[in-house]
């Protein structure tokens, strides 16, 4: 769907700059900014929201579990 949007002068600069120095189009941020407000916003929407569905993680980082081998091993009384 297409449609009309518009900005005043000092908005749409900064949305020109904040777009080229993220390697974005504009209607790309706007859509982007666009739904994380309609996520935030929408009543009853269930889930995480898209920010964090989308991230991909560190690609360097070890796995979680690679650290399981330096803790230390149950105590037999927990409560002690």
């Amino acid at each position: 769907m297409n449609f009309n949007l518009y900005l005043d002068d000092q908005t749409a600069k900064e949305l020109d700059r904040t777009a080229k120095k993220l390697g974005e189009t504009r209607s790309g941020l706007i859509r982007k900014a666009l739904r994380e407000w309609l996520d935030k916003k929408t009543l009853g929407s269930p889930g995480w929201p898209s920010l964090i569905l989308e991230w991909q993680g560190v690609p360097d980082m070890p796995p979680f579990e690679s650290y399981r081998g330096e803790l230390l091993p149950p105590r037999e009384d927990a409560f002690s």
